[in-house]
């Protein structure tokens, strides 16, 4: 969730049920959310029991895999699958290398059908949306202005290479927990943040906070990002890892009319047009900005995106002019809605660090520790708020020291839907469909007589 947010509330473990508005007070954003999170909780959880990890209404459960022979490609059926208590809908059948969430290219090595036997099986997501990325949430009305955001649930069908001995669903080599293990370990890299004392000369000014206090900055929602995980899958060092900061949690964006790459002296520049250079200095660019280019597509491949510097800016003609090329090339297509977003770290930063017993400095007094176990994923974040009348940091405390906390986000759920393999027999490619399916509640209309399931006679 890169949205301009104050914080987010939200705690599992605080067990609380509603959020109650009171008269004549400050309405902040945090509230809002965190009910809708509350009831969100509640459903997702509520579901999850009722019907398990994953399944389908029996009869139009959906995500039926099949093999097109005419497009050399698997198919997947239309209708409803839910995967830890989430709504996944497809509306229409569509085949592997084309999905709504997914476009892969059939002739890229990476997204070829693997070789048999292999799992089909479902990766679910959220993605924040904002009225950059779809202009249909802006109120047009308002001339611009900017409210609230959204987010949608983003399904992908993926496969992966099985060992020989796994001929159906219930003989699956790697076994499915050792799959989602790979995909997302349950020991995930965790992090601490605190604040160190910054030297400064006192001041006269009686709005200035007390040389004293450690965080003099404004009030922020801070957003610690990973941006390289380590070189090898499943290595558990944050060895090799990288990150980058945002001091508004990775939400100025900018939406890009156009992108060209060239080369200069062997090296790459990448000149932007951007739609505009934002409201005011807060939300704006400027030389030695480091951003990093992203649209849809590169979003739900979930790729690093290389973090490029600003080397100069046309304010007149909203050009800017970058080091480096972004991963994708030149390709530019407007219906993937392309943006340009600013991080405020001076690049990607390395997860160790040898000085300081390992806290790494962000700006303004806090600082950040990654622990040494752990599995590091791109795209792991952690939210630190930052305010400026306490002159601290909102961070979980263990026993007097900052805890370490695993990632905010983000939470990918999976669910196994078919095996392909070749059968034992006439070695015809065979589809062992994994998925569940549930019987749903009775209903009987009332007319004096049974209502609902199990109904006494009235």
């Amino acid at each position: 969730m890169q949205g301009d947010f104050s914080r987010d509330t939200f705690a599992v473990q605080k067990h609380f049920r509603r959020v109650l508005k009171q008269q004549g007070r400050v309405d902040l954003d945090a509230d809002w959310n965190e009910q809708i999170s509350i009831l969100l909780h509640y459903l997702q959880t509520l579901t999850a029991d009722l019907i398990g990890p994953h399944g389908g209404p029996a009869g139009h459960s959906g995500f039926e895999v099949s093999i097109d022979w005419q497009h050399k490609t698997i198919g997947i059926g239309a209708g409803h699958y839910y995967v830890a208590g989430i709504l996944c809908e497809n509306e229409t059948p569509c085949h592997y290398y084309h999905q709504p969430d997914c476009q892969l290219d059939r002739n890229d090595e990476d997204y070829k059908l693997p070789k048999l036997p292999f799992l089909v099986y479902l990766d679910v997501w959220e993605q924040h949306v904002s009225a950059v990325e779809d202009s249909s949430i802006r109120e047009v009305a308002l001339n611009g202005a900017d409210t609230a955001t959204r987010s949608r649930v983003v399904w992908q069908v993926k496969t992966v290479h099985l060992n020989s001995g796994s001929s159906d669903c219930a003989n699956l080599d790697p076994s499915w927990d050792a799959l989602v293990e790979q995909w997302q370990p349950k020991h995930r890299g965790r992090m601490r943040a605190k604040l160190q004392n910054v030297d400064q000369p006192p001041s006269t000014d009686r709005c200035t906070i007390s040389p004293d206090a450690r965080y003099r900055g404004e009030n922020q929602l801070y957003r610690v990002e990973i941006h390289q995980s380590s070189p090898e899958e499943g290595d558990e060092l944050s060895q090799g890892a990288t990150f980058k900061w945002s001091r508004d949690n990775a939400s100025v964006v900018f939406p890009i009319r156009s992108i060209a790459v060239t080369q200069e002296n062997d090296d790459p520049k990448t000149t932007v047009l951007l739609e505009h250079l934002g409201r005011d200095s807060r939300f704006g660019l400027a030389a030695g900005n480091w951003v990093e280019i992203v649209d849809h597509r590169s979003t739900w491949h979930q790729g690093v995106h290389p973090l490029l510097q600003i080397e100069s800016i046309d304010v007149v003609e909203r050009r800017l002019v970058l080091k480096g090329a972004p991963a994708h090339g030149t390709r530019f297509n407007e219906a993937h809605h392309p943006l340009l977003r600013r991080w405020d770290s001076a690049g990607a930063i390395d997860t160790r660090s040898a000085a300081n017993d390992g806290w790494i400095p962000l700006e303004d007094g806090i600082e950040v520790k990654f622990e040494a176990d752990g599995a590091y994923r791109s795209g792991d974040y952690w939210f630190i708020p930052a305010r400026r009348a306490i002159a601290n940091i909102e961070w979980e405390m263990d026993h007097d020291q900052p805890a370490a906390l695993p990632p905010h986000g983000v939470m990918h759920y999976f669910a196994p839907l078919a095996v392909i393999a070749s059968d034992r027999y006439s070695g015809q490619r065979v589809v062992h469909d994994c998925r569940c399916t549930f019987t749903s509640l009775e209903c009987r209309p009332y007319y004096g007589s049974n209502m609902g399931v199990g109904g006494e006679q009235v």
